[in-house]
Order: structure tokens, then sequence, then C-alpha cells
């Protein structure tokens, strides 16, 4: 037989284990094959898996994917979102800067809610990848509710009076803030104007017009508080602040109708009893 097996009695009580001894013969033969195989494969196996061949194949996966990033991912469709102040060519040359400004992927990661401090007026930039030839790039402009001129700048402020841009340049519909005195204030800070009172009227009509999605070319405030804003060529006079918010949504309203004509239109006494609006010409 190919096994062998002998019986071995204990001393104790007659209890007894058998052992099996492994003989000769074709299974026995077969047996030790197999085990050599396996302890082979095993010594093998452990050859291929030495820290340096792990660290090679993880250096040709990352060579091979930055290639593939690198020869497919490349710019040729662009959109621009968002943008007022800038055009879609001039946005488009901002971004896709440098030597890989080109490559959709590396802009996605780049510019992921940027803020943006070397271009005027603008908060962030945000670069989708819409696919690996696409982009998207989404512009977030600043916050623009007026400016007062200050030596040879403009000082632009948002609805909270706070200084948000400093510019030579003229940003068509923001209106120029008239009639009041302030002190040099730097970007982002808040305006320090002389009258505390004033300057709360006026950033409360200028956040009533932002409301309305209102563009005026100006607003002008007296020493008394009393507000008066130019649309186009029709001056509204507000008055003092006191329903604001009714007579600026009036005007709203009547601005389509307003549109090539120019006069005054006066709001001092207007409250929500006052039948009429009437436009009364220049003199």
């Amino acid at each position: 037989m190919g096994i062998a097996m002998k019986d071995r009695f204990t001393n104790d009580k007659n209890k007894y284990r058998v052992e099996t001894v492994s003989g000769g013969g074709r299974y026995g033969s077969k047996a030790r094959a197999l085990a050599g195989g396996i302890q082979a494969d095993s010594v093998e196996n452990e050859r291929l898996l030495t820290p340096v061949n792990i660290a090679l194949a993880l250096m040709l996966s990352v060579v091979v994917t930055a290639a593939i990033i690198l020869t497919f991912f490349r710019v040729s469709s662009v959109h621009v979102v968002g943008n007022t102040l800038y055009t879609n060519d001039e946005m488009a040359a901002y971004v896709e800067q440098g030597v890989l400004g080109d490559n959709t992927f590396l802009l996605m990661l780049q510019y992921r809610n940027r803020t943006v401090e070397d271009l005027p007026f603008v908060e962030s930039v945000t670069v989708q990848m819409m696919g690996p030839r696409e982009i998207n790039i989404v512009v977030q402009e600043k916050e623009l509710a007026g400016y007062v001129s200050y030596k040879d700048r403009n000082l632009y402020i948002d609805s909270e009076g706070r200084v948000v841009e400093a510019s030579a340049k003229k940003v068509y519909g923001v209106p120029a803030i008239q009639g009041m005195s302030f002190e040099n204030t730097q970007a982002g800070e808040v305006l320090k104007a002389d009258s505390a009172g004033i300057f709360q009227t006026v950033l409360h009509a200028l956040d009533t017009m932002e409301k309305y999605d209102m563009s005026a070319s100006s607003l002008t405030v007296t020493e008394a508080g009393s507000v008066s804003v130019v649309f186009d060529n029709v001056t509204v006079i507000l008055g003092e602040d006191h329903y604001y918010d009714l007579k600026l949504s009036k005007i709203n309203a009547l601005l389509p109708l307003l549109k090539g004509r120019s006069g005054i239109i006066n709001l001092t006494t207007y409250t929500s009893e006052t039948k009429q609006i009437i436009l009364q010409k220049n003199l």
C-alpha cells in the first residue's frame, strides 16, 4: 500500500493512539511534488511583492495617469457666466495663463472658488470641468452699490458702506454719490463719512435701489438729508428718509414709460395716499 499504518498502544489503561506514517508509492510522491510547487509559487510571489517593485508599480501608474491628463484634457470650449464688467475673452485669457493654462483638469483644481486679488471688481472665480475638453468659468463679481470720488480714484462701496474697490475706472449703472463729506478710506473699511446720519440715509436709498435692481447715474444728498436720484435724464427727488421703499417701487414701475423723457419728479411729500406722480419739465 502507498501509506503504512502502525498502531501504538499506550501504557495507560489500554488507551491507544494511531499515527500515520508517510510511505512511498505514487500518492506520497504526488503529495511531495504538490507541496514543493506551492512552496515555489509562494517564494516567487514574495519576490514580486517587494517594496521596490510596489514603488515602481505606483510610479508607473502615476506616470501613465499624468500622461493621459496632460495629453487628452485640453481646453477647446469655454463658457463664462456671471461676468458683467469683463468680456468672455478677457475672463478666459485670465484663467488660461501659464504653461499648463489650457489643461481642463489642472484648471479645475486651481480655481475652486478661488479668491481673486489681481482682477478689479471680481470677488472669486471658479472653473468647472464639464468634460475633458470643456470648462465653465463662474465669475462672482463684487457688490457695488455706489461710489464716491477721492482725488484720482473712485471708492466703490457695498450696501453696508464698506469700500470694496478703489479704481480710476467708472462702472456703468453704479451711481456716483455726491454731496457727502468723508475722509480717505482704505479698501475693506467702512467709508469714514463726516455725518453718520446722512451716510445712513444714503445707504438706505442705495439698499432700496438694489432691492428693485435699479441702475442710476448719480445720487445726491443735501446737508438736510434730502436725497435725489438721477435715472437717465429724469431726476427723482426722494426727500428725507421716509417711504423710500414705496417711492422707489413706484418709480421702478414707471421707468419703462420714462425712457427717452427728461424732467423732475418730486416725491418729497409722496405717501400711500398720493394719487398722481407728475413729471415736470426742466426749466
